[in-house]
């Protein structure tokens, strides 16, 4: 029988492992290394905890269409127990069983809210960050695909490896993975994205695996492992984890379907169906269990196949006499809920968790430790800061299309704009109406050219919830990551390259001073809106949506920008909109910086030749325009910037409010 220990921190060849071990104050910290358990109070240890499950319910909120919109409670698990030990464990069920959202129980990644009895390791109560000190291997992929199989696997290390690890110990760990995954022969191979080639599939999941054994996780679950997955190569990810439970892992996986040679790689099974259990034991005794409650599957036909068959209803086995008369009153499922509540299996499962729960219950009662203590971050702020960043940047530089695209496009429509509006006159017909529709045209290509900003965070967003879930980064680093080294030189660089072509092709006022300020506001105008861009992008899931609220955003700004409608003019309920208007701020700071103090005249011949000339000042003063002193200039800019900090704060509240909890 399995006998719970305490834990307690112990060096053993320069790796320190998690013992169980009574104490006042709590658990010392995990800090990533192997979990060592004793079963059977005896000499035989496992690297790998257990994990039980005590009366798990769940339920969650779902409107009720013929009620109105009210909520109703939908049942998901009724009173689940369950016990995993060191080797493979299957979670089987036919889809909308529950299965998944046990995982997820199991992981620590479900939200309380609706989840009644208690998850258990080494019989105590995990932390409440448990989540961070597992591995955790999610249906889609999260790698980066520009990087190589083993830079993604250093990336995993530097971030979730203590400062006690050395890099020699770590690079040895990331070998070890590589070797103990198969992946030796494809290590230094990018993985790959919808842009370049790479790595297989199965090699991409075990590349995925892998960053989550980098940390020795006491247990390692796996969400629909070979989901995506010919035949021969999830076999082959099936028997790459047999052979690490082999060594002493806990795996648990959820499974739909498998094929029979995957099914017999599997220690022990346990079968939901309407979030129930329906089985729970070793796996090759399965088909005795369903052969008992009279359901009897034919030769050569495969068991997982049989048993979601027989689960959903819709097979034609043979009944034992004793069964029919149940199976006419009752629902399959109920029929083999209750049949399994009334068998030796379910007897066995019990012998098992009721000790572990008994002993808990009791340590909680006497005051003992019930919780091991919280997992920390293993790196600091700033390491973290500095490995996302570096990750982002070598992103950028490995698929350059986007960025090469991005400068060429902007230097063909500097080249473009310069010729439409080459080297403008001074005339008074035409001057100012010139360099006030280029300026229009330029910020607003400024603006509307960063809507592909609204990708970034959703197209990165399944990859930062499950990093940021599961301990890699704190939020804030990969905010700022994201900040410094992909809006800042994704969005100077082309306003830069755009900037020093089109301003001279114009002619546009002579001086640096002039040329510097064109330059810092159209920067500052495109940093305002691709901080739009990434606050709405880090609220809005659906691209389509966040892509029609950020255009309709854009074109609200555009009206009021003091060009289509003279903004004296407006109803006084509407005046406020032009504080929010980044077109306003950015086309009055042009116009300000280029028309100041500037003369434009015209010459006509009347008998005597006579000059027509109007000033730039008038020009500004018919469009209310401030701009006698410095502050009138600086304002504007100041405006933006501080636009764009509201925006990027927005947008790391945003990030920080996001469910990462299913």
């Amino acid at each position: 029988m399995y006998t719970s220990h305490r834990r307690n921190m112990e060096p053993e060849n320069n790796m320190e492992k998690l013992l169980v071990k009574a104490q006042p104050n709590g658990i010392t910290k995990y800090d990533g290394d192997a979990v060592e358990i004793d079963l059977e109070g005896g000499s035989d240890k496992q690297s790998g905890s257990v994990l039980s499950a005590h009366k798990i319910c769940y339920e969650i909120a779902v409107k009720n269409k013929t009620c109105c919109g009210r909520s109703v409670k939908k049942k998901i698990l009724h009173d689940v127990h369950g016990i995993f030990k060191p080797g493979m464990n299957a979670i089987m069920g036919p889809t909308g069983s529950g299965k998944t959202s046990l995982l997820d129980i199991l992981a620590g990644r479900k939200d309380p809210q609706g989840l009644s009895g208690e998850v258990l390791i080494d019989g105590a109560l995990p932390p409440s960050n448990f989540k961070c000190m597992v591995g955790y291997v999610v249906q889609d992929d999260v790698v980066m695909g520009t990087l190589t199989v083993r830079e993604n696997l250093q990336f995993s290390a530097a971030l979730r490896l203590s400062r006690s690890v050395s890099v020699k110990e770590r690079n040895d760990r990331i070998d070890n993975v590589i070797q103990e995954l198969g992946l030796s022969s494809c290590a230094n191979t990018k993985v790959g994205n919808e842009f370049m080639r790479g790595v297989s599939g199965g090699e991409r999941r075990r590349t995925n695996i892998g960053m989550e054994l980098i940390i020795s996780p006491p247990v390692l679950f796996l969400d629909e492992p070979t989901t995506g997955l010919d035949a021969s190569t999830a076999n082959a990810v099936i028997h790459m984890l047999r052979s690490l439970s082999q060594r002493g892992r806990t795996i648990i996986f959820s499974i739909h379907q498998p094929r029979y040679s995957i099914f017999k790689q599997f220690d022990r099974l346990m079968m939901l169906s309407q979030g129930q259990t329906v089985y729970h034991g070793v796996a090759s005794q399965s088909l005795q269990f369903f052969q008992e409650m009279g359901y009897i599957c034919e030769e050569h036909n495969n068991p997982p196949d049989f048993f979601l068959d027989v689960i959903n209803g819709d097979v034609t086995c043979l009944l034992s006499v004793e069964n029919k008369e149940v199976k006419e009153e009752m629902t399959v499922n109920q029929t083999l809920a209750e049949g399994f509540r009334k068998s030796k299996w379910h007897k066995e499962l019990m012998m098992e968790v009721q000790p572990v729960y008994s002993q808990f219950k009791e340590e909680s009662e006497n005051g003992g430790v019930v919780r091991m203590e919280r997992v920390e971050y293993a790196t600091s702020f700033l390491q973290q800061f500095v490995v996302v960043a570096g990750r982002t940047l070598r992103n950028i530089l490995r698929n350059p299309h986007a960025a090469m695209m991005q400068v060429f496009m902007m230097l063909l429509f500097a080249i473009i704009v310069g010729a439409v509006y080459f080297q403008l006159d001074t005339s008074a017909a035409s001057g100012i109406q010139n360099r006030v529709g280029a300026f229009f045209f330029m910020v607003m290509n400024q603006i509307f050219g960063n809507l592909s900003a609204v990708e970034i965070f959703l197209r990165e967003r399944s990859m930062f919830m499950h990093e940021n879930v599961s301990g890699f980064y704190r939020v804030s680093s990969f905010f700022l990551a994201k900040v410094f080294c992909d809006l800042v030189p994704m969005r100077l660089v082309p306003t830069a390259v755009f900037s020093s072509v089109v301003y001279w092709l114009i002619g546009f006022k002579n001086g640096a001073s002039h040329f510097f300020f064109f330059l810092l506001n159209l920067f500052l105008t495109t940093l305002s809106a691709t901080s739009l861009a990434f606050a709405i992008s880090a609220s809005i899931q659906v691209r389509a949506v966040a892509n029609i609220l950020i255009s309709l955003s854009f074109v609200f700004m555009m009206l009021f920008s003091g060009l289509l409608i003279n903004l004296g003019s407006i109803g006084e309920w509407l005046t406020w909109a032009k504080w929010i208007s980044i077109f306003r701020f950015s086309l009055d700071a042009l116009c300000i910086n280029e028309l100041k103090d500037q003369e434009f005249c015209d010459e006509k011949l009347e008998g005597n030749i006579t000059q027509i000339c109007v000033t730039g000042n008038s020009y500004l003063e018919q469009q209310d325009i401030a701009y006698v002193t410095g502050w009138d200039l600086w304002q504007r800019e100041a405006a933006l910037f501080i636009m764009s900090s509201l925006f990027l704060f927005l947008t790391y509240v945003q990030l920080r409010r996001i469910k990462k909890l299913k």
